[in-house]
């Protein structure tokens, strides 16, 4: 039998299992439901007959064939037209009369043309959409640009349900784009203590072919920090993005390590984007330790800390009232008590 007959088989109970029924008074199975279309009863069939609603087939190539009919349909992310699936059923009932039941596809109707909100109107190629681009790998595997979306949201997730994300550090995607990522830190030792740290993350399309670009929102006077528009010097931990083996966590580690002191004594001037924080580090530690004390003290100014975000920021500070503020720290006390919080 082919992949299709085996996709189609009715679930018919065998002699025993209609013996055993009859005996231990087991309900019999309800008639077909006049109330769907075709269509939608051959779709609930598919997925009872592959969700374990149906016997297994007894022949092992047929359960193969199904198997990997049922694979291709999965990858595949368009399908046949209406007409040729309903010729195709139609065939197959017609060969083994006894297999379904199967009412005649209905008539095809010629659907009224579709208007926007202009009065214009909507052709078929417009409800087609853009084409999906594609990306390859640097192990040479094809994924279109839906899974690369999907693969992203997996890495998201793992910030927090993997514990990927490193302590005091806090990320969430843009309102407009998966490609961006918002994020803010709270710095608790080191020269920046007490400094909240705006950033960016920009995840470019060539994403994980290349690596992610983070912008710093918050000025720090900071030896991996570009003075004109806030970029982190990622380059200098990860000379070669290596796809699949280096992730967004682990740039987000080293941004966190980067306000420590054992990164700063590590660091090059070729590394630095920042000369004159590096040769005061240098130099002059001092003088960079006063300016790094001055930088935490600006994060934390009512204007900086609550100034206004872009519209995409999910993440927004706001001022609480006494009465709330008093509430929010009894609530988090309260957590903290209870072991595993």
């Amino acid at each position: 039998m082919s992949a299709q007959d085996a996709m189609l088989q009715t679930p018919v109970r065998n002699a025993a299992t209609r013996v055993r029924d009859r005996e231990g008074g087991g309900a019999q199975p309800a008639g077909p439901d006049t109330s769907k279309s075709p269509s939608q009863r051959l779709k609930d069939l598919f997925f009872a007959t592959y969700t374990g609603g149906v016997e297994p087939c007894p022949s092992s190539e047929r359960s193969r064939d199904a198997a990997s009919l049922t694979s291709a349909m999965l990858q595949t992310p368009t399908k046949a037209p209406r007409s040729a699936a309903a010729a195709a059923v139609q065939s197959l009932v017609e060969e083994d009369g006894d297999s379904m039941d199967v009412d005649p596809p209905a008539p095809e109707q010629q659907a009224p043309p579709r208007m926007d909100a202009h009065g214009a109107r909507v052709s078929a190629e417009d409800l087609k959409g853009p084409a999906v681009p594609l990306a390859i790998s640097t192990a040479g595997r094809f994924y279109s640009e839906h899974m690369r979306r999907c693969e992203l949201r997996i890495e998201l997730m793992g910030l927090s349900t993997l514990g990927h994300n490193p302590r005091g550090v806090y990320v969430m995607p843009s309102f407009g784009s998966i490609n961006v990522w918002h994020g803010v830190m709270f710095v608790k030792r080191g020269y920046w203590r007490d400094a909240v740290v705006r950033f960016r993350i920009d995840i470019p399309r060539e994403y994980p072919r290349a690596h992610p670009v983070i912008t710093l929102g918050t000025f720090v006077a900071h030896p991996l920090v570009r003075v004109e528009d806030g970029r982190f010097a990622l380059e200098q931990q990860f000379p070669q993005w290596t796809p699949y083996s280096d992730y967004i966590y682990h740039a987000l580690h080293y941004l966190k390590n980067a306000f420590k002191n054992r990164v700063l004594r590590q660091l090059q001037s070729r590394d630095c984007y920042n000369i004159g924080a590096y040769m005061a580090f240098k130099n002059d530690l001092p003088r960079f330790r006063e300016q790094a004390r001055v930088d935490a003290m600006k994060s934390r100014q009512p204007q900086t800390l609550y100034a206004a975000q872009p519209p995409d920021c999910p993440i927004v500070f706001t001022r609480l009232p006494d009465e709330q503020y008093e509430w929010a720290m009894r609530q988090m006390k309260a957590g903290a008590d209870v072991p595993g919080y």
